[in-house]
């Protein structure tokens, strides 16, 4: 389903690309987990962040994955995440 974005990243690989598409990094609050919210309008009941674990050289290809599609899910292509060097 993902083939053409099998690619692993990692954390700053995941935050350059999400500031990239427009999304604002919300204040640390004392932990490792780093929250950007979303500059696209969502549906209401929907989260419009996400929240990514910093310090992380290579997550997971599933993890990769599964981020790629939350950012889909916030109204972002392929093809803007792929310019973004994400995948």
């Amino acid at each position: 389903k993902y083939n053409t974005m099998s690619k692993s990243f990692g954390s700053r690989e995941l935050a350059a690309c999400l500031l990239c598409l427009g999304f604002k990094e919300e204040p640390q609050t004392g932990s490792r987990h780093l929250k950007y919210s979303s500059s696209n309008p969502v549906e209401k009941g929907k989260r419009s962040f996400i929240t990514l674990l910093q310090g992380k050289a290579c997550y997971d290809p599933i993890i990769c994955r599964k981020y790629i599609k939350q950012i889909m899910m916030l109204g972002f292509t392929k093809e803007q995440i792929s310019l973004c060097k994400l995948s």
